[in-house]
C-alpha cells in the first residue's frame, strides 16, 4: 500500500459544492479529485484533450478509431509473444500504407487479402480482450470510451480498494498502443458508420455544422469520419496521433468517489509520473464568416419531420455562454420557460425546446421543434422565432431570472449525489480549457446579469444570422454504405493470458465487506387515519425531498387512465391556469409530475424541502379542482395519434417494443392494449378529468424521501391529504398470456434501414425461479454481456460481424411472469448468413473457459462488495423485490450463491436452461436487401406489417 501521509498543495475553490481538489504532476498530468464517501467506489475518466478536431484532413475518423484500439492492449497487455507479433504488426502497417497509396481497385483487393492473411497469423499471438478481462477482474463496471470534437475519454467505475491496480493497469494501457486485431475492429467501425446513416438527427447536426463552420473542423469533418477515409486507414497516422496528443501534459485523471486525495497523488506519481511530456501542437483556425441572412438546408430520412435553427457564438470560456445558459433556460426548462408555457403547454407544436453546444473555439445556440398533424415546418419555425423575439423585447417576468438561477442551484445539488455527474463536470472544465474556479462560479456570474443586459445581448446576437435545417420525412438518396472487405475470422486464444496479465491477476487486494440493506429498518412505515400506508426514508445528503402518491392502477387497469395522465398537465384549476400552476411551482423550486406504467399511476412532488408545504397544498388543489377543457382534449388526442404514427418510424420502438411484445404475447399484448382511434375521438373531457379526481378515492400508498421528521410528514398529510373513506379497491390490471416458444419461427418486418436487426427471443420457466435468478448474472457476465464476453469476442472481435451484439438471460419483474433468453446482433444484410449460425452455435455449444468464468465470478463478487443501495433507491429496490415475493436484499443471496458457484454450475445451468431452446427470430431490415429464402432455414417464416405488430 502507498503511504499517503505526505501533504500536497491542492488547488481548491471556496464554497465549491463538489469540493474539487486539483493537482498537477511535474510532467503536466492534471488530477481533478472530488471525494464522495457514499459508497466505496470511484468513478473515473481518463481524458485526452484531443478529438476529431485534431484528425488529419486526409484521414478523418482517426481519433474515434484509435479510441477503439486503446482496448486492444500494448506490448505487454494482450500479447503472447511480442517479439514475434510486432514483426507481423509492422508488416500489416506497411500493407495499409500501400493499400492507401494505390488507386487501383484490383491492387487494393490484392493488398487487402495479404492484410487478411498476415492478420490471421498475428492473431495467433494475442490474448483477446485482455484489457477488458483485467479491468473486469478488479470489479469495474461501465467500462467504455467516447470521442467527440475536442476530447477522447476513457471511463471506468471501480471499487475503492482497487485504486492502485486500476492505476497500474491504465498506466500500462496508455504507455503505448499495439494495433492488433486492427482489421476486424475496422469492420465494427464500418458497422458504426452504417448505423449512423439511419440516424436523422446526425444529418441535421452535420448540416448545421457545415453552414456555421465552413472552414473549421467542426464543420468540415465528422467524428465518425468519411466513408473513403474509413476504407483507407493509415496506421502510421494513428500512431503519430497517439504520440502527439496522448502525452501527460495533454491529459487528466478525473475521479469522484471514496478515496484519499493524497493517496491518489502518490499513486499517480508512481504509475503516471514516468510519462515524458511533449509539446502539444497548438490548434489554429481562421475566423468563420458571418451569416448575414438565414441559410436553409434540407435533409431527408424516415424519422419524423422537424426543424432546427442555430446561431454561432463565441467560445465556451467567453461571457457569451453565461447569457446562453440563462436564455436557454428562460426559453425552455421543461416547466415554466417561454417555450414550455406558450408553445408546448398551449399545444402549438408537437414538441419544442432550446439547446446549445459549448466548444473550445465556438459555441452554438439552437431551437428545435416538431410539427403537429397538418402543420408545416415554416409554421413551426415562426412559432419558435416568436418566442425568441420575446426575449429580445424583454417580454418575460423579472422573477424568472432569479428562478432560473435557483433552478441551476437545485440541479447542482441533485448532480452532486452522483459520482458520474461530478466527473462529467470536471471533465468538461478540462476539455474546454476552463479553469475550475471559472467553471464553478458560472452560476454566481449568471446571477449578476440583469434583465436589461439579457435583452441587450439578445438584440445584438439574435438576428437573421442563423442556419435553418428542415428534416423532411422522405427517402434519403444520399445514404452512403461502407461495404465490408472479405476477411477471414481470426482464431481466439480464449484461455491464454499474457505474462503481464498473469502477474496482474496474482496481485491480492484486501476485499471490501459487502453491506446489505435491512429494508425493515431502512424504511419506516405508519398508517394514516384514512388507512393509507406512509413509507418514509430519510435523506441524509441534502435538503431535497420527494413525495409520491402511488396508485396500484395503470394503463392495463384502465386504458382511459393513460390518456387522462397525458391530459392532466395541460389543465388548469378553479384558481390557476395551467401556465400559472407551472410558474408557481417553478417559483418555489418545485416540480410536479404524473405518470403511469402498465400497473401503477404515480403523482410525484419534488424539490426544496423548505417549500414542501406549499407544494403539497398545490398538489391537493390540483387533484381536487381540475377543470375539464374539450379543446385541449381534442389536441391531446390529435397529438397522441401523431406520436403513434411517429413511433412506427422509430427503429428502436419498432424492434424492442412492437416486435419484442409480438414475440412474447402475439397481437394481444400490453403494448397493443390501447384505445382505438374511434375510442380516442369519443373521449369526454369531463370523464377524463373525473378519473384524476377519483384517484384519491382508491386505495394507494404514499412514499416520502427527505429530511423532515416522520411525525411532521404524517401531520402534514393528515391535514392536507383528505380522502373519503372507506377507500375503494383498486381496479386490477388486465393479464396477458406470455406465449410458449415451442418451435423456431422467423418473424420478418420490412423496414428501411441500412443495417439488419436480428433479435432472438425465447420464453423459459413460466414463473420466477430463484435458482435461475441467482446464477443468471454469472451467465450474462461470462457469456453475453460486456466487452470480454464470449458473444462479443466471437461475433465482433473474431468475425467482425457486428458493432453491437449481446445475449442475456432475464428474470421477470413479477413472480408470475416468465424468464426469457434474448440475443441481439445488428449487422449488414450480407452478413446474416454468418451472424445467425454463429450465434446459434454459441448458444447451443457454449465455449467453456474456466479461467474466464472465474474472472466473471470474481467480478460479480467485487461489484456487490463495493456497491451500496443509496438512500434514494432503498424504497424502490425494496418495492421491486416485493413484486418477486421477497422482502430482503436479494443481492445477499446472489452474493452467497456466487461465492459457492463454479464453472460446473454454469455448465449445468447452460445445459438445463439454454442449450437446445427454440427461438422466435425477429428480423427487421430492408426486404430488398434480405434473403428471405435463407431465413426459412431457421423456422417457418412469417412476414408481418407495422400495423400488425403495433395494433393500429
Amino acid at each position: 500500500m502507498i503511504d499517503a501521509k505526505m501533504q500536497y498543495a491542492f488547488k481548491t475553490v471556496p464554497d465549491d459544492l463538489l469540493k474539487v481538489q486539483r493537482y498537477t504532476l511535474s510532467n503536466g498530468l492534471q488530477l481533478f479529485l472530488s471525494v464522495n464517501k457514499n459508497e466505496p467506489r470511484v468513478y473515473t475518466n481518463i481524458v485526452v484533450r484531443a478529438g476529431s478536431k485534431q484528425d488529419p484532413p486526409e484521414t478523418t475518423g482517426l481519433a474515434h478509431y484509435m479510441e477503439h484500439m486503446l482496448f486492444k492492449g500494448t506490448s505487454r497487455i494482450g500479447t503472447l509473444d511480442w517479439e514475434k507479433e510486432k514483426v507481423l504488426l509492422e508488416q500489416i502497417s506497411d500493407l495499409y500504407e500501400a493499400h492507401r497509396a494505390t488507386q487501383d481497385e484490383a491492387e487494393r483487393r490484392r493488398i487487402y487479402a495479404e492484410i487478411d492473411r498476415v492478420s490471421f497469423e498475428a492473431a495467433k499471438l494475442t490474448a483477446p480482450s485482455e484489457y477488458d478481462k483485467l479491468v473486469s477482474n478488479i470489479g469495474a463496471k461501465d467500462t467504455n470510451a467516447y470521442t467527440w470534437v475536442e476530447q477522447t475519454v476513457y471511463v471506468n467505475d471501480i471499487p475503492a480498494n482497487e485504486l492502485e491496480r486500476w492505476m497500474q493497469l491504465e498506466s500500462e494501457r496508455f504507455r503505448m498502443m499495439a494495433l492488433r486485431l486492427f482489421h476486424t475492429e475496422l469492420e465494427t467501425v464500418y458497422e458504426e458508420f452504417n448505423i449512423s446513416q439511419d440516424k436523422d438527427v446526425r444529418k441535421v447536426n452535420t448540416a448545421i455544422r457545415e453552414v456555421l463552420f465552413p472552414s473549421h473542423p467542426y464543420g468540415t469533418q465528422t467524428t465518425i469520419g468519411s466513408a473513403e477515409h474509413l476504407r483507407t486507414p493509415s496506421q502510421v497516422n494513428i500512431q503519430k496521433y497517439f504520440q502527439t496528443y496522448y502525452v501527460p501534459n495533454n491529459m487528466a485523471l478525473v475521479m469522484a468517489g471514496d478515496f484519499d486525495p493524497a493517496e491518489v497523488v502518490e499513486l499517480a506519481e508512481k504509475y503516471f509520473g514516468v510519462y515524458e511530456p511533449k509539446p502539444v501542437p497548438p490548434f489554429s483556425f481562421s475566423l468563420q464568416p458571418d451569416l448575414n441572412e438565414p441559410v436553409l438546408k434540407v435533409v431527408y430520412g424516415q424519422e419524423p419531420a422537424l426543424v432546427m435553427l442555430a446561431w454561432r457564438f463565441d467560445q465556451a470560456k467567453s461571457a457569451d455562454t453565461l447569457f446562453l445558459l440563462l436564455i436557454r433556460t428562460l426559453l425552455y426548462n421543461d416547466q415554466a420557460g417561454l417555450l414550455d408555457l406558450n408553445v408546448n403547454q398551449q399545444q402549438k407544436v408537437l414538441e419544442s425546446e432550446s439547446w446549445f453546444w459549448f466548444y473550445e473555439d465556438y459555441s452554438v445556440f439552437g431551437l428545435y421543434g416538431k410539427p403537429r398533424e397538418g402543420q408545416t415546418l415554416e409554421e413551426v419555425k415562426a412559432i419558435l422565432l416568436g418566442e425568441l423575439q420575446k426575449i429580445c423585447r424583454g417580454e418575460f417576468e423579472e422573477w424568472m431570472v432569479e428562478a432560473v438561477i435557483n433552478d441551476y442551484k437545485l440541479g447542482q445539488i441533485m448532480a452532486s449525489e452522483s459520482n458520474s455527474a461530478r466527473v462529467n463536470a470536471m471533465t468538461s472544465s478540462f476539455i474546454l480549457g476552463m479553469d475550475w474556479e471559472h467553471y464553478t462560479r458560472r452560476i454566481s456570474d449568471i446571477a449578476k446579469i440583469t434583465k436589461e443586459q439579457i435583452v441587450e445581448f439578445a438584440q445584438k446576437h439574435f438576428k437573421d444570422n442563423y442556419v435553418e435545417v428542415h428534416k423532411v420525412q422522405a427517402e434519403d438518396s444520399n445514404v452512403i454504405k461502407v461495404e465490408k472487405p472479405v476477411i477471414t475470422a481470426v482464431e481466439l486464444n480464449r484461455d491464454s493470458v499474457s505474462e503481464y496479465a498473469q502477474a496482474f491477476l496474482d496481485i491480492s487486494t484486501p476485499r471490501i465487506e459487502p453491506v446489505f440493506v435491512d429494508f425493515e429498518t431502512a424504511i419506516q412505515s405508519t398508517t394514516l387515519k384514512s388507512g393509507i400506508q406512509l413509507d418514509y426514508v430519510r435523506n441524509p445528503n441534502n435538503s431535497l425531498f420527494r413525495l409520491d402518491y402511488i396508485f396500484p392502477m395503470g394503463k392495463n387497469s384502465d386504458r382511459k387512465l393513460a390518456i387522462a395522465v397525458q391530459y392532466l398537465p395541460y389543465l388548469g384549476t378553479s384558481r390557476y391556469s395551467s401556465a400559472d400552476l407551472q410558474r408557481e411551482l417553478y417559483r418555489w423550486g418545485l416540480s410536479f409530475e404524473v405518470s403511469n406504467d402498465d400497473d401503477y399511476t404515480y403523482m410525484t412532488l419534488s424539490g426544496l424541502e423548505d417549500n414542501m408545504l406549499k407544494g403539497l397544498e398545490l398538489l391537493e388543489h390540483i387533484i381536487s379542482n381540475l377543470q375539464p377543457d374539450a379543446a385541449i382534449l381534442q389536441n391531446v388526442v390529435t397529438d397522441a395519434l401523431t406520436h403513434r404514427a411517429n413511433a412506427k418510424k422509430d427503429r428502436n420502438v419498432v424492434l424492442r417494443n412492437a416486435l419484442g411484445n409480438y414475440a412474447r404475447y402475439g397481437t394481444d399484448s400490453p403494448f397493443t392494449y390501447r384505445l382505438t382511434v374511434e375510442e380516442l375521438r369519443q373521449l369526454e373531457a369531463d370523464e377524463l378529468c373525473q378519473k384524476i379526481k377519483d384517484l384519491n378515492g382508491f386505495e394507494h400508498k404514499i412514499y416520502y424521501y427527505g429530511q423532515m421528521p416522520m411525525s411532521e410528514v404524517t401531520n402534514l398529510l393528515e391535514t392536507h391529504h383528505q380522502v373519503a373513506t372507506p377507500l375503494k379497491k383498486a381496479v386490477p390490471s388486465r393479464a396477458f398470456t406470455q406465449l410458449d416458444t415451442k418451435e423456431n419461427q422467423v418473424v420478418f418486418l420490412d423496414f428501411p434501414i441500412v443495417q439488419t436487426d436480428v433479435m432472438l427471443v425465447s420464453k423459459g420457466t413460466p414463473q420466477f425461479n430463484m435458482d435461475e435468478h441467482l446464477i443468471s448474472d454469472l451467465f450474462n457476465d461470462y457469456f453475453g454481456l460486456g466487452l470480454s464476453s464470449i458473444v462479443f469476442q466471437e461475433i465482433r472481435e473474431s468475425k467482425a460481424l457486428a458493432y453491437s451484439t449481446y445475449a442475456f438471460y432475464s428474470s421477470p419483474r413479477k413472480r408470475e411472469w416468465a424468464h426469457y433468453l434474448q440475443a441481439y446482433v445488428g449487422t449488414q444484410p450480407d452478413k446474416l448468413s454468418d451472424a445467425i449460425p454463429t450465434f446459434l452455435q454459441l448458444l447451443n455449444e457454449m465455449p467453456v473457459v474456466d479461467s474466464q468464468i472465474e474472472h466473471a465470478r470474481q467480478a460479480i463478487l467485487k461489484r456487490i462488495e463495493s456497491e451500496r443501495i443509496i438512500p434514494s433507491r432503498v424504497y424502490w429496490t425494496a418495492r421491486a423485490n416485493r413484486e418477486l415475493g421477497y422482502t430482503g436484499d436479494m443481492r445477499q443471496e446472489i452474493y452467497q450463491h456466487t461465492e459457492r458457484s463454479s464453472s460446473r454450475d454454469l455448465v449445468a445451468f447452460h445445459e438445463e436452461y439454454v442449450r437446445g431452446r427454440a427461438y422466435t427470430f425477429l428480423v427487421m431490415g430492408s426486404k430488398s436487401q434480405v434473403d428471405l429464402n435463407y431465413l426459412e432455414n431457421f423456422g417457418a417464416l412469417r412476414e408481418v406489417s407495422l400495423e400488425e405488430v403495433f395494433g393500429y
